[in-house]
């Protein structure tokens, strides 16, 4: 049973080799995908096709199961599309080396992973723990997070305990955000990152996002509409005059 576990290949393939320029802006582009899970595929029967360059937000909103967490799990490679093409820069993400291509990226989700070590280790985790004092600072004071870090009696040596159950929700989703965009990351993905929230919470979360999104492609997922509604600039999502609100809000079934 092992020897047959061991020998089986791995659903992801590693082999690629190549890495990009650090450059902006950056474009990923999902063409024709499609993902199978049992019998149910996403994004359902018709094909889509969306291209997004830096300097936008992208919104993915819909109802449970609609595919937009399937989407962020597909940009990050925790699976390879059934059918048509997730590409970064024009390269195909399959043709990409997967550890180079994974520290591009940024995620901060709805079920925050915080360690029994202190709130220095959790954010430089983020950076494989190599980040210096001067980055883990920088990355605080964007995410909005440094001030509050600095009162406690320990500041950065603060132990946060299993699954930081020492933190309310806003500061460990500030701190998850910290531990995001340390790397610098070119691609940002929150995934449902302040559905968990109270009204007040959610506004303090999402002034650090909307700090931390500046110069970057962010892909936002959201189950309500209202949620997105904060990027709504005229009625027009902000940084992609080409797509409204009740485009999206018809798309994902909302009305």
């Amino acid at each position: 049973m092992l020897n047959s576990v061991a020998n089986e290949a791995p659903w992801i393939a590693t082999v690629g080799a190549s890495t990009l320029d650090q450059r902006f802006p950056s474009i990923v582009c999902l063409s024709n995908g499609k993902f199978l899970y049992g019998e149910s595929m996403y994004p359902g029967n018709n094909s889509s096709s969306a291209e997004e360059e830096l300097e936008l937000t992208v919104a993915l909103v819909g109802e449970s199961g609609s595919g937009k967490s399937t989407v962020i799990s597909l940009i990050e490679r925790f699976y390879d599309p059934d059918g048509g093409h997730i590409y970064l820069d024009g390269v195909e993400l399959q043709t990409l080396n997967l550890n180079w291509l994974r520290q591009q990226i940024g995620l901060v989700g709805q079920e925050l992973v915080l360690f029994n070590e202190t709130i220095r280790d959790n954010i430089a985790y983020g950076k494989n723990g190599e980040a210096t004092e001067e980055e883990i600072i920088a990355a605080t004071r964007f995410s909005n997070v440094h001030d509050f870090i600095s009162a406690l009696p320990q500041g950065y040596n603060t132990n946060v305990s299993e699954r930081g159950v020492q933190l309310s929700g806003v500061q460990k989703q500030r701190i998850a955000i910290a531990r995001a965009i340390i790397k610098d990351p070119r691609i940002l993905l929150f995934d449902e990152a302040t559905s968990a929230l109270d009204t007040e919470s959610e506004r303090i979360v999402q002034d650090a996002l909307d700090r931390v999104m500046e110069n970057r492609t962010t892909v936002v997922v959201a189950h309500r509409l209202g949620t997105i509604k904060h990027y709504a600039i005229d009625g027009r999502m902000q940084h992609t005059p080409t797509v409204t609100l009740d485009t999206i809000s018809v798309a994902s079934g909302l009305r």
